[in-house]
């Protein structure tokens, strides 16, 4: 599953707001839609939701669609050390690159961060983004032959 969000901006709300309040907007309102599509590029799931929530706290809620998760794949924004060791553990494979800050910390609880984290400085972060897509890449072209 491949989730992500991007902002969406509206025009002022002049003449509508201006009728129900007496006033100009102050601010243009925009909002964050959060979408998960699946490698054929179904969508599961759409969600609008405030500018304040986070992509992190969000997340659980985009993946709870009927579909057979195998592969969660999104951008920094979405990462937690708690979430994905648990998916990990569940046999989720968690595709998500960590904070540029993060630490190794040695412990079991944080293994498949230990090990994301480990790479990255290893091999770059351009090395996990290239084969992120190319492991997305692989999966669609199984998914198309079988």
């Amino acid at each position: 599953m491949i989730v992500d969000s991007s902002g969406m901006k509206f025009g002022r709300a002049s003449e509508w707001h201006r009728q129900k309040y007496g006033r100009d907007a102050g601010q243009t309102p925009w909002r964050k839609m959060h979408l998960s599509i699946d490698p054929q590029m179904n969508v599961h799931e759409i969600a609008i939701t405030e500018d304040n929530v986070s992509d992190e706290a969000r997340l659980n809620a985009m993946l709870a669609v009927e579909a057979n998760v195998d592969c969660v794949i999104a951008d920094g924004a979405y990462y937690s050390i708690a979430q994905t060791e648990a998916w990990s553990a569940c046999g989720v494979l968690p595709v998500i690159p960590p904070p540029a800050n993060a630490v190794v910390h040695n412990q079991s609880p944080t293994r498949w961060h230990d090990h994301l984290v480990r790479y990255i400085k290893d091999k770059g972060i351009h090395a996990f983004r290239n084969k992120h897509w190319r492991a997305t890449a692989d999966a669609q072209n199984r998914i198309a032959a079988a």
